[in-house]
């Protein structure tokens, strides 16, 4: 038994739940991008807030909710799987993903901690109206939906 099952099967057995559980917001906010030598208008996504890594050491159920009407997370194939809304790589057995509810609103993402590694992620929004999608990596330029101060002058 590895010391992560020691530790939740203590809890456990004082009649506590024996997973963690997270609630993240995925944002969606209109931007810019340049297009050639166009600005073209769009939508980008956030996950959470800041940089959108989350450290875990504890079996935990990660609950990610679409807080911006009209999007939902898009099912995708990525590396010979099929993922609801977000993929994890590498892809293992330390993850289960499935979306948490028909309108596919939220996405459970069970991380098992199995095994303590870093783990990328992306993630796969589609406007319901439009059928334009999103692809977001949240470990990169996923920063603050507002910077906490103003940029120095």
């Amino acid at each position: 038994m590895s010391g992560v099952d020691k530790q939740v099967e203590r809890i456990k057995a004082l009649g506590l739940p024996g997973l963690d559980v997270r609630h993240i917001g995925v944002y969606v906010q209109p931007t810019v991008r340049e297009v050639g030598d166009e600005l073209v208008q769009t939508f980008a996504a956030y996950v959470g807030e800041n940089e959108g890594n989350f450290s875990i050491n504890f079996p935990t159920k990660l609950i990610f909710v679409i807080m911006t009407g009209g999007w939902e997370f898009e099912r995708f194939e990525l590396d010979g799987r099929t993922w609801d809304g977000i993929a994890i790589m590498p892809s293992d057995q330390d993850f289960e993903v499935a979306f948490g509810d028909d309108g596919r609103q939220s996405v459970i993402v069970i991380d098992k901690c199995n095994c303590f590694f870093t783990y990328r992620y992306q993630v796969v929004l589609r406007n319901s109206q439009t059928g334009q999608r999103i692809v977001v990596d949240p470990g990169f330029g996923n920063t603050d939906r507002e910077p906490p101060n103003p940029p120095p002058p």
